[in-house]
């Protein structure tokens, strides 16, 4: 943020010599024998790192004698012409005072700015030395757990939005990976049961009794592919009471349990197929001879499920494909039915922000459904947008019901460098930067979203500003 903040500073700095308003022409010095006067200011309100024009009397020209407090916090001056002087507003500014010091005087507005909290990126966990190492930390507070390697995939448990569970599946088929859990009420983050048998584990669902299911992918035909851990005493999946093989099957990258009838819909590799298993029917492990295909995907072997609230019908992230499918599911034959492009095109990476097919994508990664107050409102049928990591694109998403790709936050920081990767915090366009997001979630309770930062090794997370004594901030609607 400091180099951000300096870079406005040169830009200002630019701008001031061509500056003609009538109350910037007076640029005397600060006559320590006549007082200091706050006037007025401009803009009234905003965020952090607002550009702010203060105008008054006898505020001199060197800014290195001139201290400027707004709601209590330093801003930043940036020069003075006299009468007026130039500064941007710190962030968390919420109680609004403007105050000028000049030397030993001080003079504060009558009227306060009126704070706009901002959505921003911040870090919750996750460090990188400034040679980019740091050791990994199997129980540890969020403040030195050291880094957090290749986070892949959230998952809130449904009846504790305070425990959020992580799985780290790297590119890398050799490499197994621990699941971590993050509790955010304790700020603790901790190793989970570990990828074993040689399997990558891939992603995590759940069943409606509350129930794990993890998908896992491995080589192998007669391979562990989805297995239920039913949780230990207090709801603890750290040590579960027992951990259920459900199904086999060579390369099952994504699965999910039905929200509405508790049927298990898995992934195959090897053909690009949805398959549908009724395990409480079958029994467990027993699906080679009772699965059904709902549909293959041509030349998109590698996709994940992400199931609408309702049930009603589901997203399909081609990974590597570049694209993102809809399947609408049929109630009454329990079917899931062909799917067809709601954004992207197969094969073409690229970076747009269109709609339907025009829109290019780059390896998108996890993505969350989340409730929009005014679609209600407005009596759309879908009430959710879908936000989702575009991993190469080093941004999160934002895709709408009608098909509308935008940027929702990312690729910020412009003057920095023509890069889009990096790590940056700050407000969500304007200045953060993430470098291979993976993993996204959302938190419906607080109005957060957590983001799996891959080659930064953090988890970053996005959410509203919010004063000392705020509990509480409106949903986004944007």
């Amino acid at each position: 943020m400091k180099l951000i903040q300096m870079m406005w500073i040169i830009l200002f700095a630019v701008c001031l010599g061509s500056c003609t308003d009538d109350k910037d022409k007076t640029s005397a010095p600060y006559d320590p024998s006549q007082p200091v006067e706050v006037t007025d200011f401009t803009p009234k309100s905003g965020g952090g790192n607002t550009r702010m024009v203060i105008y008054g009397n006898n505020f001199g020209t060197d800014p290195s004698i001139i201290s400027v407090k707004i709601g209590g916090k330093e801003a930043i001056v940036v020069s003075s012409k006299g009468n007026s002087l130039y500064c941007l507003t710190p962030s968390l500014c919420f109680e609004g005072s403007v105050e000028v010091k000049v030397g030993e005087q001080f003079s504060k507005a009558h009227a306060k700015y009126e704070y706009e909290p901002q959505l921003v990126v911040s870090t919750l966990c996750g460090y990188l030395d400034e040679y980019g190492k740091g050791d990994i930390k199997s129980d540890a507070p969020f403040n030195d757990c050291g880094k957090i390697d290749y986070p892949s995939w959230f998952s809130f448990d449904p009846q504790d939005h305070t425990m959020l569970y992580l799985i780290q599946a790297d590119d890398e088929p050799s490499h197994r990976k621990t699941m971590r859990i993050l509790d955010l009420d304790k700020e603790w983050i901790s190793t989970g049961i570990s990828a074993d048998q040689g399997a990558r584990m891939r992603s995590i669902s759940w069943t409606p009794e509350g129930y794990m299911m993890i998908a896992c992918a491995k080589g192998d035909l007669k391979a562990k592919s989805n297995y239920l851990l039913i949780p230990g005493a207090d709801r603890n999946f750290k040590e579960p009471s027992q951990q259920i093989q459900v199904t086999t099957g060579k390369g099952c990258q994504s699965s999910m349990v039905h929200p509405i009838n508790g049927e298990l819909y898995y992934t195959n590799f090897d053909t690009g197929s949805l398959r549908r298993y009724d395990y409480k029917t079958f029994g467990y492990n027993n699906n080679e001879t009772n699965y059904e295909t709902m549909f293959s995907i041509k030349n998109s072997f590698e996709f994940t499920i992400n199931p609408h609230p309702t049930g009603d019908y589901i997203y399909l992230i081609g990974e590597e494909a570049h694209y993102i499918l809809r399947s609408n599911y049929d109630h009454d034959a329990k079917r899931y039915t062909t799917p067809y492009v709601v954004c992207g095109k197969s094969g073409e990476a690229g970076y747009k922000d269109l709609a339907g097919s025009n829109a290019r994508l780059n390896c998108p990664g996890q993505g969350t459904f989340v409730y929009n107050k005014k679609y209600e409102e407005d009596n759309k049928k879908d009430h959710y947008d879908f936000y989702f990591a575009d991993r190469k694109n080093h941004c999160i998403r934002k895709l709408t019901p009608e098909g509308m790709v935008t940027t929702f936050a990312g690729r910020g920081s412009k003057n920095l460098n023509a890069d889009a990767n990096g790590y940056v915090d700050g407000e969500v366009l304007q200045d953060a930067r993430f470098d291979y997001p993976y993993a996204l979630a959302y938190d419906k309770e607080t109005d957060t979203f957590y983001v799996g930062d891959v080659n930064n090794h953090r988890i970053r997370k996005i959410a509203w500003e919010q004063a000392p004594e705020e509990t509480e901030k409106e949903e986004i609607t944007e």
